[in-house]
Parts: structure tokens; sequence; C-alpha cells
């Protein structure tokens, strides 16, 4: 057996908002906050972790029945857990209606891939998990989907932003099985203070590129990004490092490029590039 951690730590949340509004799922509809939302991790022991994700949901209630819901993808957003460890990748930006939520579930695909140090791909499994002494997260599973639960006291969330940590130092597989099975699961919220030195990071769908301006347009979640590049950007498309000089000459419309930035992706659209890369198209595909 391998320790690994996987899922998600998540920050709950308490708002107390003025203003008028409306919204569903907390205590009170009178008002909301608009909070950027954003994946990330701390370390992994495997190379490679995909998971797909198909809704993020904020619950008032024991059993998730009151929800808003922060992020919706109806084919699952492919996300490589293992690609996390000191990024904060941007998702979405969700209107939360004041109230007190309780728990905060993320609707996940019950098969997920491991890659080993080996570079050999393993076919895994999540499997149901009650609620343990000092674990307060549940897993359930029915025949293709899993929720993961953080479930306690929700509190409030200084930084304005919303964290989800997969925290996949933690979680437990079992390999001697096939599939493997991922039985152990801890979800964590971070605080102001551990996201500190964190890089930015979104993922695109490339929409034109501009010689003159050397510079490029993409997409994510209906939102048109324009991404800069400059002599100290890094260049890796296909799996190859590019001059800056020949970089954007690779770049091609419908390419999926991974981009750490040094601005924000949820309070900027005009995005200096520290790195791009290019990704798997599920990964742009909401």
């Amino acid at each position: 057996m391998k320790k690994l951690l996987v899922v998600a730590g998540f920050s709950a949340l308490l708002f107390s908002c003025g203003g008028s509004g409306g919204g569903s799922g907390g205590g009170s509809t009178s008002s909301a906050s608009s909070i950027p939302v954003y994946f990330t991790d701390d370390m992994s022991v495997y190379p490679s972790i995909l998971v797909k994700v198909y809704e993020v949901n904020l619950c008032s209630d024991n059993n998730c029945q009151q929800k808003v819901n922060l992020f919706t993808s109806q084919q699952g957003l492919q996300t490589d857990l293992a690609k996390l460890n000191g990024v904060l990748q941007y998702i979405t930006t969700a209107n939360i209606p004041q109230g007190t939520y309780n728990r905060l579930e993320v609707i996940m695909d019950k098969n997920l891939t491991i890659t080993d140090s080996n570079n050999i791909t393993h076919q895994a499994v999540f499997t149901p998990m009650n609620e343990k002494p000092n674990k307060p997260n549940t897993v359930q599973c029915d025949t293709q989907r899993c929720y993961i639960r953080f479930n306690g006291v929700v509190q409030p969330f200084s930084m304005g932003k919303l964290v989800i940590d997969f925290v996949l130092k933690e979680f437990e597989v079992d390999t001697s099985t096939d599939p493997w099975q991922v039985y152990q699961v801890k979800m964590k919220p971070l605080i102001p203070q551990e996201t500190a030195g964190k890089t930015n990071e979104i993922h695109l769908m490339v929409q034109s590129t501009s010689a003159q301006n050397n510079n490029f347009t993409g997409t994510w979640m209906g939102k048109t990004y324009t991404v800069n590049l400059t002599q100290a950007t890094a260049c890796k498309i296909n799996h190859t490092f590019y001059p800056i000089s020949q970089c954007l000459s690779q770049v091609q419309q419908g390419m999926c490029v991974e981009v750490k930035v040094q601005e924000d992706p949820a309070t900027s659209t005009s995005l200096t590039a520290v790195k791009i890369e290019t990704e798997d198209t599920r990964k742009c595909v909401k």
C-alpha cells in the first residue's frame, strides 16, 4: 500500500454581506458575494493523477440538499492533480448568497488514472468512505460518480477567494488491487498564509495570435483573455521548448494551453505569461 494524498481541501465559508441580490442555498438570500474559485495541491508522490470534476457545490444542510453551485461541467473537467503543486489554477468566479454553509462538495468521476514513478499508467477508483474522527470527509459513490464532502463548521474566509486544496501527500491508495483503490481522502481548507508564493495559472483555448503584438487570445468559462509573451516567458509546445522568438509561430488556433501568469485571471483579462505549455484539449473544455 502506498500513501498518496488526493482529493480536496476546501475552505468553508461564512458570508455576511450587505446590499441586495438573490440566490439559493444559504440561510438568507438578501445579498451575494462574487468569489473566485481555484484548485491547488502541495505535493504528490506520483507524476500524474488525472481526475474529472463535474461539480463544486457549497451546502447549507448536512445532506447537501440545499446547494449553491460554484462550478458545473457536463462532460467533466479533466484535471491533473499532480501538477497543482505551488499553483493556484483559476476555475471560475461564483456568486455566493449570504448564509452559513457547513458542507463543501465536489462531484467527480468514480474512475481516475494514476501514473507511477516508472511512467506506467494505472486505472484507479474512488471507494466509499464514511466520516472518521479527526478526518471530516466522506466519499459516497454510485456506478459512475462520487461525491466528496468536507463536513464541518463553515468559517469566514478572509482572502475573498476559495482555494480548493487536493492534499495528495495524505491520500491513501491500495496498489495491490486492479484497479487501484483510493480509499482515504483528506480535504483541507487553505488559510491566507498557505497561498503565499503560489503561481497563478489558467487553461485557455487559443482563438487567435498576433505576431505584431507578440500575444495570443484564448477563452475560458466564456471569457476572453489576452496573453502577452516576453523575453522571460518559457515556451513548451507539444513537449518541445522553443525560444521566445519562435514561440508564437507554434501556437495554433484550437490548442489548449496551460498558462502560468503574473496576474490573477479572476481579476484581469490581460495576462503576462511566465510559462505556456500545450495540454490535452479536455483540460480546456468545460
